[in-house]
């Protein structure tokens, strides 16, 4: 029989597409310490060309923790990725996002003259989603690995740019404490997870394409208990729920032809939790290979290979400048034998 599940999402679904899109522009200090305008394409940064010098993902790894949790400066890029479905004390419902890129400009972390002088840039995108207004709020920030102002610390285990911030116990132990305000939006949550560490793929080598070293190192903490507050305003919001994190990182994740990927993180009411990417061509039609997992309510996975969730696009939503993006999907998860619907709670976000 086959079942039918609504899944509301507080949050747009395919984030990391849209980021994939943007263009960093950077001040980059060069040996001589004297800044130069430059400009790093995501998609380049997360596709095969200038790959020497870098740590390639290639065959699976021991992952061990708590270090695995920090930085991994021999890879280009990696992330640190949360997504959540937060609520007041009467009721009222918020949806978040807070994920740190960092993104390496060259391979060689020569000592240099300037303290200015880096070859690491940090991103950091913020979102809320006031689902009761129907109110989107969304900010960014962008910062060099240097004197203060973006990067690592294994020491007390930090991350940061500027002030916004994820912080942990010791070298990495949680509860984890994130942080981000922008224009009077403020989110300040504590986050402990309720579910283990899943490994994505062949034991966390997650692969996106067919060709050699296109893949990413990739573990997920699928549902983390979520206490704090947020502020819009000047009106503060004491909140609780659940969360997720997704970490990655890699060299080259994407063939030329890839244009990035949409993905999904699905909490359900009873226990479940469902994560699946389907990868893109560049036009925009999916590319036949995609991968995901399910974790019950006790743990237990069971894994989604290529065709095992097809995906149909029900409802799109046209944005101002004429953007087209999905907002609802149907989804057959052939292993259970049932289908979700998965949706928008709106579609301005």
């Amino acid at each position: 029989m086959i079942k039918s599940l609504i899944v509301k999402l507080a949050l747009f679904v395919a984030v990391l597409g849209v980021i994939a899109l943007v263009v960093i522009i950077i001040d980059r200090y060069l040996s001589d310490g004297k800044p130069q305008g430059e400009e790093i394409d995501i998609i380049a940064a997360l596709s095969t060309s200038d790959t020497e010098g870098y740590l390639i993902a290639n065959e699976p790894i021991e992952f061990v923790f708590p270090d695995d949790h920090g930085a991994h400066y021999g890879f280009r890029n990696e992330w640190w990725y949360f997504t959540g479905n937060l609520y007041d004390e009467n009721g009222r419902r918020f949806g978040y996002q807070l994920t740190f890129f960092r993104i390496a400009i060259s391979p060689n972390d020569s000592e240099r003259e300037s303290n200015w002088a880096t070859n690491q840039i940090y991103m950091a995108h913020f979102t809320i989603s006031d689902i009761e207004n129907k109110e989107f709020y969304c900010f960014e920030k962008f910062n060099r690995g240097a004197i203060g102002l973006a990067g690592f610390s294994k020491e007390g285990f930090g991350l940061n740019v500027e002030n916004w911030y994820i912080t942990g116990i010791g070298d990495g132990e949680f509860p984890w404490q994130l942080y981000a305000e922008k224009d009077d939006i403020a989110l300040s949550i504590e986050v402990n997870p309720l579910k283990g560490i899943v490994l994505q793929g062949d034991n966390g080598l997650s692969r996106k394409s067919l060709e050699e070293g296109n893949a990413s190192y990739y573990y997920s903490i699928t549902r983390l208990e979520t206490e704090g507050y947020i502020d819009m305003n000047g009106v503060k919001f004491y909140v609780s729920g659940n969360s997720w994190l997704d970490r990655e990182w890699s060299t080259s994740a994407l063939s030329s032809e890839q244009a990035g990927w949409d993905w999904f993180s699905i909490q359900l009411d009873d226990g479940r939790d469902i994560v699946y990417f389907q990868l893109r061509y560049n036009d925009g039609s999916p590319y036949p290979y995609n991968e995901g997992l399910i974790v019950d309510g006790t743990g237990n996975i069971t894994r989604l290979g290529t065709g095992d969730m097809p995906l149909e696009v029900i409802e799109t939503w046209q944005s101002p400048p004429g953007s087209i993006y999905p907002i609802e999907w149907r989804a057959q998860i052939t292993p259970l034998g049932e289908t979700i619907i998965i949706k928008a709670v709106f579609p301005e976000q």
